[in-house]
């Protein structure tokens, strides 16, 4: 349903732009939720945007490669026509309710404003088609919350109202950037809940970001490791977990507590992520890796296929069966 090939996002610059999002690709079926993970400032957000259309142009563009929207090339279309675009478009929950919804509109007018922007539900009143939208995620008395401002909500409501004005032109392609940041375990549970519901009711293919391994082990079904702007490994939920291939996704489960450990240590990955503008040939993670050698600093990355659907771009992939040597 969703497919981005070679995506390349760039700051423009004098005398060369500088890219932010390298090469990056991945597909999305229907019914299936994709989760993008990675440390803040790895370029996460910046390729939802870029798939969406709303990256500020003309400071950061999109430089190279296609977007896909059910087989449609959208690359170069204005964000409105993306929603309308293919088989039923695609549409965006952002990370905080507060910002996105417009405090001094009742959230009712909100949802119908997108209904009567794009023209959907023609054949029915844009409040009864509020009022079902609503109820699609669970809001009790829609009626009456209609007539509701934000700050009158919960913060798990406002996520619901902008879940609600996302699925309101009838998405395929639902993209969710962090949409339970600001949210407590009991809330973030009930909106990943609804969210894997209506991926599986709408067949609805969603793009997850986020940057907790947690949310991703309950929500995902296949997995996009990100750094510096860049790929470094894809898998099955499952394989990922069972066996991440990359030092650096093994170094992300490394910073996680394990109950089962008698240390109370973690095990952080050493230094920092590079600024972009410091990324130098080779492998970008090369500075903080173990298993650097010389080849790692020169030359491309080669992606190496691991099994079906597990890849890693990375010289050393781990082997799948030991405890984190070189391959």
């Amino acid at each position: 349903m969703l497919s981005v090939q070679n995506l390349t996002v760039s700051i423009a610059g004098d005398p060369t732009p500088l890219d932010i999002v390298r090469n990056v690709s991945f597909a999305i079926n229907e019914g299936e939720i994709l989760g993008v993970v990675g440390e803040s400032g790895c370029g996460k957000s910046m390729t939802s945007l870029a798939i969406m259309g709303l990256l500020p142009k003309p400071l950061i563009n999109v430089r190279g490669g296609q977007i896909l929207l059910d087989g449609k090339d959208v690359t170069d279309l204005a964000p409105y026509r993306r929603i309308e675009a293919g088989c039923g478009g695609i549409a965006m929950i952002f990370q905080e309710p507060m910002t996105s919804l417009n405090p001094v509109m009742r959230v009712g007018e909100q949802i119908m404003e997108a209904l009567r922007i794009h023209d959907v539900g023609a054949d029915r009143s844009p409040q009864a088609r509020a009022r079902e939208l609503l109820d699609l995620v669970h809001i009790a008395d829609a009626a009456h919350q209609l007539d509701a401002y934000p700050h009158e909500l919960s913060g798990g409501m406002r996520q619901r109202i902008m879940i609600a004005i996302a699925l309101a032109c009838n998405p395929k392609v639902l993209i969710a950037d962090e949409p339970t940041t600001a949210l407590d375990v009991t809330v973030q549970a009930q909106i990943l809940s609804l969210i894997r519901e209506l991926c599986q009711e709408l067949s609805v293919a969603v793009l997850f970001i986020t940057h907790d391994l947690g949310v991703v082990a309950q929500l995902a079904d296949n997995v996009a490791v990100m750094y510096a702007g860049r790929l470094v490994e894809t898998a099955s939920v499952h394989d990922l977990f069972a066996n991440p291939a990359h030092p650096y996704t093994k170094g992300l489960f490394s910073c996680l507590p394990d109950p089962e450990k008698q240390s109370g240590y973690l095990s952080p990955i050493p230094g920092q992520a590079p600024l972009i503008s410091e990324i130098a040939d080779g492998c970008a993670f090369a500075p903080r890796c173990s298993l650097t050698t010389a080849q790692c600093r020169s030359g491309a990355v080669p992606a190496v296929v691991l099994s079906s659907g597990h890849q890693a771009q990375c010289h050393h992939p781990l082997a799948a069966t030991d405890n984190g040597g070189p391959a």
